[in-house]
């Protein structure tokens, strides 16, 4: 049962990145879509209206960064969706630091025994993306 339980804990801290979205409306609202149906657009479309500015984020220590940047896409998606938006127009993309972590032994000057100690072992970052939130009229 023990290691049943020890295995569990394992998988859950190896599959959950910690995650944050916000949104700040500036402009109208419309009824919740689905997130598949909203579309990143790099260059601003013909005819849109922004509803909010929408950031989002991820990180984990086991996930690589390719994932963590999925998974701050699909939660933007998420976030512009609830707001009736139908597109994002994407403004940045990139890292930031979380903080570091790692376990560090140092012998003691008298005893020579190793001593565990926390240090800074690795940096750890994790992936952010930021846009407006749009609604694209005449949507091809």
């Amino acid at each position: 049962m023990k290691q049943l339980t020890l295995m569990c804990l394992s998988l859950f801290l190896c599959s959950c990145a910690v995650t944050n979205e916000t949104s700040l409306v500036v402009g109208k609202q419309r009824p919740a879509i689905t997130p598949d149906q909203v579309e990143i657009y790099i260059e601003p479309p013909q005819k849109y209206e922004v509803i909010a500015l929408i950031t989002a984020d991820a990180a984990h220590d086991f996930m690589s960064k390719q994932a963590l940047q999925d998974i701050a896409i699909k939660n933007l998606k998420i976030e512009a969706a609830k707001l009736g938006a139908n597109g994002i127009l994407l403004d940045d993309v990139g890292s930031f630091n979380v903080g570091s972590s790692g376990i560090v032994t140092v012998p003691t000057a008298t005893t020579r025994a190793p001593v565990v100690g926390v240090g800074a072992m690795n940096n750890r970052t994790g992936k952010q993306a930021s846009g407006k939130a749009i609604y694209v009229f005449d949507k091809q």
